[in-house]
């Protein structure tokens, strides 16, 4: 096969791209050529720029593809120039897109559980085991306005665009939409696992939102390559949209246990509240709250879809979180690059003022 990339160079782009190429495939790839994996040399390099719409359609014409993966596609106006650059000369089109999609207007969806009469106080013990997985068809992308809010965040947008786009494309389109939440392992550009694991080494308290006890549903980079690859020879993924994640889905504070017996250490979580958290902690709130996978808004993805047609091979949690694990102790610059370590001093001093108030409050009740 002849698979286009637009993009390709990062991460599951790449490993799609290594997946091709080991089992000879020919791989072209669209981009500036700013980034250049070890497998350079074996590849066709199509130098562009994908948000220069009239530029791609006049790098691509009169090329033929049996396939596109494209990991790159975030507007409207993005997915619009892929059709009207690639359409009648592609076998398929696989694009990337994100759990954020679910929820109203692309906000970050409220988790569905069976237990909806919890008091505030309390909800922080709610057993994650009750979250009812969101099926594809909960996301209403079709009733997604054009216009862009404020009030919203505007990746989340843009890929409900781009569904939409594709939704509403000519049949002779042959689009899959793969749907995937934050997608870790090694060289994970987005710094998330490195977070955890960078606390987790220095031995100190780690603040745990709520406790942990929500589920934590997250993507492994290499079943997630293997799973676009895949995606391109199923015959039922035509003009379909698939969530991907990893089947196994335990509570933050179980799979932070994971990590740490990875790295052979002992996991110092220390359980705070959220609303605490947020009110005395005196630490910024970032994308993803307080830290990632922190928050309890995220859906569990049902799989059932793309296990009946594609059927995925999931990689076991402890296997790939050792695997990452192991990346990063080989690795050591890759970890101390972790974003937001300027604030562990500030976590740490909180960390022990709630130790001392919870042990001020033991005492008292003692």
């Amino acid at each position: 096969m002849d698979v286009l990339f637009l993009g390709g160079t990062r991460y599951f782009g790449r490993g799609a791209a290594e997946r091709l190429l080991k089992t000879g495939h020919n791989v072209i790839i669209y981009s500036r050529g700013n980034v250049r994996p070890g497998f350079w040399d074996d590849i066709e390099h199509i130098k562009g720029d994908r948000t220069d719409a009239a530029g791609m359609n006049e790098s691509l014409k009169n090329r033929q593809f049996d396939a596109v993966i494209d990991n790159q596609c975030f507007s409207r106006e993005e997915a619009v120039s892929a059709i009207d650059a690639l359409r009648g000369r592609v076998g398929r089109y696989i694009v990337a897109s994100t759990v954020s999609t679910y929820g109203e207007a692309g906000q970050s969806p409220s988790r569905v559980t069976a237990i909806n009469h919890v008091a505030d106080d309390q909800r922080w013990w709610t057993d994650h085991r009750a979250i009812a997985p969101v099926m594809e068809s909960h996301s209403k992308v079709e009733e997604q306005s054009w216009e862009y809010r404020e009030d919203v965040e505007e990746y989340s947008q843009g890929k409900r665009h781009m569904e939409r786009v594709m939704l509403e494309s000519p049949d002779d389109w042959p689009w899959t939409v793969v749907r995937v939440p934050a997608t870790l392992g090694p060289d994970d550009p987005s710094g998330r696992f490195a977070w955890w694991l960078w606390r987790i080494m220095d031995g100190n308290p780690i603040l745990l939102p709520d406790g942990g006890h929500h589920a934590t549903q997250v993507g492994y980079v290499h079943d997630l390559s293997q799973f676009l690859v895949d995606a391109i020879s199923a015959p039922a993924a035509v003009r379909n949209i698939y969530n991907f994640a990893q089947r196994e889905t335990p509570a933050l504070i179980d799979f932070l246990r994971v990590i740490a017996n990875a790295a052979n250490k002992t996991l110092n979580a220390l359980p705070v509240p959220s609303e605490i958290l947020h009110r005395e902690s005196g630490l910024p709130w970032h994308e993803y709250g307080f830290a990632p996978f922190s928050h309890d808004d995220s859906p569990v993805m049902s799989l059932w879809k793309a296990q009946r047609d594609i059927g995925p091979v999931f990689t076991p949690l402890t296997e790939w979180v050792g695997t990452t694990v192991g990346w990063y102790q080989s690795n050591p610059d890759a970890l101390e690059q972790t974003r937001f370590k300027d604030q562990r001093v500030t976590e740490i001093d909180f960390a022990r003022r709630w130790q001392s108030a919870i042990a001020k409050i033991s005492h008292k009740l003692s």
